[in-house]
């Protein structure tokens, strides 16, 4: 009943990735302090980019089909890449590890929670797969392979920022 009833809500008022993008910043918030946040901020910008071109490329190749678009940035949603790219991006900088397995179990860790995300918005409606294309799986492999493309952009971005600084 009460799911029926959140699920028509979000529906009659376009709001699903409203919604994903408000707790995305609400997870930020509680979880990093400004500090962090402005050391993560590029990492946050690198997710956002790479999330937007990937979804843009699936959904343009019939891959799935996001639904609810309400402030549309071709085909998507612009609280998608504000919102849970943006975040996925920063919080991995907030919890990322020292040793190498660790990294790899946090890409895996945060590639888990955001196919669960997606397996929440195919089964409320907001999001649909083509199944003869698409899988979780295939999700959770792009999630991983962003993430190591935004740790190695961190890890870039900062050497060569402090080597700047060295070498004026």
């Amino acid at each position: 009943m009460s799911l029926d009833i959140i699920t028509g809500f979000l529906d009659q008022h376009n709001l699903p990735w409203l919604i994903l993008a408000l707790l995305s910043w609400i997870i930020i918030y509680f979880l990093c302090s400004s500090r962090c946040f402005l050391k993560a901020f590029p990492v946050g910008l690198w997710t956002m980019t790479v999330g937007a071109i990937l979804e843009h490329f699936f959904i343009e190749h019939k891959f799935w089909e996001e639904q609810f678009i309400m402030i549309p940035l071709g085909e998507l949603d612009l609280f998608v890449i504000i919102g849970p790219f943006f975040a996925i991006g920063v919080i991995l900088i907030r919890v990322l590890p020292e040793n190498r397995l660790g990294k790899f179990l946090t890409v895996l860790f945060l590639s888990i929670i955001a196919v669960a995300v997606e397996l929440a918005a195919i089964q409320l409606g907001f999001l649909s797969y083509n199944e003869a294309k698409w899988g979780l799986l295939n999700s959770l492999i792009a999630y991983s392979i962003g993430l190591m493309s935004a740790l190695g952009f961190y890890y870039a971005y900062y050497s060569k920022s402090a080597s700047s600084r060295i070498y004026p």
